[in-house]
């Protein structure tokens, strides 16, 4: 497993094997690799892992979550919200998107907020994951939602995250990098794009010709620090800045396009 914290760049590799491992040769592969890289080999560390349900153990760092009128669980999760809730089961999986990351919940509260204050008929989801965001839209719009998403893993994961929340004859999901799995002629009067802050800029000219004048667009996976390198593609598009939010150091923005 692979993990980078993105404030600090750190990244971080992590193994597992029913077999004791030789350090030496380890140690020796690491070194190689960094030889070839330019730069010192970094740290290993092998330790013994006492027995444990290793499922059980990652469904703790799990528990329910409440965002606005979400209530965002998993399948091992008895507790039901409270009344005028809305219930959204993601399982842990192979797709981004459980509602614990502080992008996923600044999406959440984005669209909870939008829609407070406007009626929505036609939305898209950039880079769906788990198909959290889209669920969310359709179950508290009650709207057909169409996802997109380059992987096909995430594309299956929303199909079935649909199901699992009765919302599949609202969704359709597709595979595709960006806006190619969507019509030339399509637009829409919101897309969210929850991915990452170099990819938000690439995406810039495609969404705001999708976009319908006086749309929005809620736009996360950036942090605090790459606002003015994202936020500056889309004020070239004609987009303008509605609203912010901030959760741990990360960044969810809100644009509405000049209409």
């Amino acid at each position: 497993m692979w993990t980078v914290d993105e404030p600090s760049g750190l990244q971080r590799m992590e193994g597992f094997t029913t077999t004791e491992p030789d350090p030496a040769t380890i140690t020796h592969a690491l070194d190689v690799m960094a030889g070839c890289l330019g730069i010192d080999a970094p740290a290993a560390r092998i330790e013994e892992l006492t027995p444990r349900d290793w499922v059980a153990e990652n469904l703790k760092g799990f528990p329910p979550i409440d965002v606005g009128r979400f209530f965002i669980y998993a399948s091992h999760v008895d507790e039901r919200p409270l009344l005028g809730r809305i219930p959204m089961r993601i399982d842990p999986g192979a797709a981004f998107g459980t509602g614990t990351h502080a992008t996923t919940s600044g999406c959440l509260q984005a669209i909870e907020d939008l829609g407070k204050c406007h009626r929505f008929k036609r939305p898209l989801d950039v880079g769906t994951g788990s198909g959290i965001l889209a669920i969310a839209m359709a179950k508290l719009w009650k709207l057909a939602i169409q996802g997109t998403d380059i992987d096909p893993t995430a594309v299956r994961v929303a199909r079935e995250n649909a199901t699992l929340n009765g919302v599949a004859n609202l969704l359709d999901f597709q595979t595709g990098a960006g806006f190619k799995p969507v019509s030339d002629q399509a637009r829409f009067d919101l897309i969210v794009a929850n991915i990452l802050a170099r990819p938000l800029t690439s995406i810039a000219s495609d969404l705001a010709r999708h976009l319908l004048p006086g749309g929005y667009a809620v736009l996360s996976g950036l942090i605090v620090r790459d606002e003015r390198f994202v936020l500056g593609a889309y004020l070239a598009q004609g987009l303008v800045l509605e609203r912010r939010y901030v959760r741990n150091d990360w960044l969810t923005l809100v644009l509405k396009k000049r209409g």
